[in-house]
């Protein structure tokens, strides 16, 4: 009767303690393993943050050196367009063709030979 029970009752808290003592030796080395495993995933993870960092730094500083090139670019090319446009009429066409240029230039040619003549003296009458 009583020692019977009493038997079966340790023999049942003998069972509970065993499976007790191996579900807690069990859950101990999962959260060992998992602490092991998030510390080397904090290391990965802290390194990936730093190297982003410093690549987000050298962008940053690329970005205002290029930021700065294109502003000087700009103004050269506003400077250079504003000289073509000041240019642009004495290179253009007035309207004379080559033939009618070419004449001029000729008639222009004379009338320096005629005034270099007078002013040496030979044409003095």
């Amino acid at each position: 009767g009583v020692l019977a029970m009493l038997e079966v009752i340790l023999s049942d808290f003998a069972t509970l303690k065993a499976d007790t003592e191996s579900a807690e030796n069990l859950a101990a080395h999962t959260y060992d393993e998992f602490m092991a495993e998030s510390k080397k995933d904090k290391a990965v993870k802290s390194r990936k943050v730093e190297l982003t960092t410093a690549d987000k730094a050298s962008a940053e500083s690329r970005l205002r050196d290029d930021t700065a090139d294109l502003k000087f670019t700009q103004d050269k090319l506003l400077a250079a367009e504003r000289y073509f446009d000041k240019l642009k009429p004495q290179c253009m066409d007035n309207g004379m063709t080559y033939e009618e240029r070419t004449k001029a230039r000729q008639e222009e040619i004379q009338s320096l030979k005629e005034a270099l003549k007078i002013l040496e003296g030979s044409d003095i009458a």
